[in-house]
């Protein structure tokens, strides 16, 4: 009698047993569905990626970025040009030179080095865009031309050159080095004070040339696909239009040289460049997540990431093996490929997409912590890009504008006075996408875009304190003669 009890209390050890078995195989196997499916989703997003010709891997963006044959390579004659370079940072300052480093309103620190006493390159305030340089400040830039001559040859050669990859290793995604950017930004700026400097002597063909070649360096960062290295180029760019502007308030030019800068704008845009710097990012931004996923990251970068509290890497590991890595992932591609789509669409369009992609990523759940993190800031991109594309355009239209003037002997009344013998069309304003406005002054004319406020403010260049867009402010190319 006393063997049921015990047999029956045994049954159910054993019931109970194979149950809670059953139970675990059953959340191991819902945990290995739920895994896979994770997995499967994310391989359909790289999947789609390259279906559409791009690159989803850093290895892949790398070979994307094109290697041009040897000898065609104008990286190598602008490395050659970055070692030739005087920078002047290690001669002292020479206070008898006039300079307004030292004008407190200008927010300018006091001159430590020749250098800095320059303009553009220096702190050296430029009179303005009608009135010639003080003698000094001409002997300054003379001086600092002369002991850069040989960069500048090299420079000037490197234009002719239509092919450009500058020698870095994709491969590494976060921890690429982009060694190149900063002499780049140096070229533009020497090659600003050469145009000016041929300005002041009047002579406009090398003053051509200087603009020409400063727009070849801005062109050759229009294929590499990273962010950092297009906000480079449009700088480059910027500083390029501005050396016209400036030409084109001091002196004439022929049809045949305002035609020719015309083109060599024209080539120095590309319209894919932002769109292949969001590819490029996404590439980066997934190696991050990829190498965190196979514990591939040195703990000083994983420091980097989640700070130096072993709570963090607790926490972290947690969110590695509950999925919550992978969901992170999905997203982030899910945003990047928004923003991939924005930067193809037509201004104005494309910067009402970023801001509602901004807005979408402002509600991300704090689960998303490497989406939060990682995730390149398009609104801001697509604006700095709207400023250039403004400024290109307006520039196009002052060069058509000119065209027609020597043409015609006065200015045109109105832009679709210029269509068809110097523009195909009056070109559109990227923040409103209505024609560019024009304006006549007293002595010259304005041409304008009305910038981020989307408000007319008749062509207001800087307000009372001098800044540039911001609001009530335009972007404009004004000739005043």
């Amino acid at each position: 009698m006393n063997d049921q009890p015990v047999q029956a209390r045994s049954n159910r050890k054993r019931h109970r047993f194979k149950t809670v078995v059953f139970v675990l195989l059953g959340f191991l196997a819902l945990y290995f569905v739920y895994w896979y499916s994770l997995s499967s989703a994310i391989r359909r997003r790289f999947d789609s990626i390259r279906r559409a010709g791009l690159p989803a891997t850093c290895a892949e963006l790398d070979k994307w970025y094109t290697q041009p044959p040897a000898g065609e390579n104008a990286a190598d004659v602008y490395r050659e040009a970055f070692a030739h370079y005087e920078w002047w940072t290690n001669k002292p300052a020479r206070l008898s030179v006039a300079s307004n480093a030292t004008d407190r309103s200008e927010f300018s620190p006091p001159p430590r080095t020749r250098r800095d006493q320059l303009p553009v390159v220096g702190f050296a305030k430029l009179p303005s865009r009608t009135e010639p340089l003080p003698a000094e400040m001409r002997q300054l830039v003379a001086e600092y031309l002369s002991d850069n001559a040989e960069a500048l040859r090299l420079l000037h050669q490197a234009s002719a050159m239509k092919s450009c990859r500058y020698p870095i290793d994709l491969n590494k995604g976060e921890a690429t080095l982009l060694i190149h950017l900063n002499p780049l930004r140096q070229a533009s700026r020497l090659l600003s004070l050469e145009a000016m400097e041929q300005t002041e002597e009047q002579r406009p063909q090398q003053a051509v040339e200087s603009v020409i070649t400063s727009l070849s360096v801005s062109r050759s960062l229009n294929q590499e696909p990273v962010l950092i290295s297009y906000l480079v180029h449009i700088a480059c760019q910027g500083i390029s239009l501005e050396s016209l502007q400036r030409i084109l308030n001091r002196m004439p030019l022929t049809d045949a040289q305002l035609a020719k800068l015309s083109v060599a704008i024209e080539e120095s845009e590309n319209q894919q460049a932002l769109t292949r710097a969001f590819v490029g990012e996404r590439c980066i931004g997934d190696d991050i997540f990829d190498s965190l996923r196979s514990e591939n990251v040195p703990m000083d970068q994983m420091v980097s990431f989640l700070g130096e509290s072993p709570w963090w890497c607790h926490l972290f590991w947690l969110y590695r093996t509950t999925g919550l890595l992978e969901l992170d992932e999905r997203c982030y591609l899910d945003i990047m490929e928004e923003k991939v789509k924005a930067t193809q669409l037509p201004p104005p369009e494309d910067m009402a997409a970023a801001s509602a992609i901004a807005d979408k990523e402002n509600h991300l759940s704090h689960c998303h912590v490497l989406s939060r993190m990682l995730l390149p800031a398009l609104d801001g991109a697509m604006i700095k890009a709207g400023r250039c594309d403004a400024m290109i355009r307006d520039t196009q239209t002052a060069i058509a504008v000119e065209r027609y003037r020597l043409a015609n002997g006065t200015l045109p009344k109105q832009l679709s006075n210029l269509i068809p013998a110097f523009l195909p069309t009056v070109p559109s304003d990227p923040f409103d996408g209505k024609p560019l406005r024009y304006k006549t002054l007293e002595k010259g004319y304005v041409v304008y875009s009305v910038g981020e406020d989307r408000e007319d403010n008749g062509g207001v260049e800087k307000n009372a304190k001098g800044q540039m867009y911001v609001p009530g402010t335009d972007i404009t190319f004004t000739v005043e003669h």
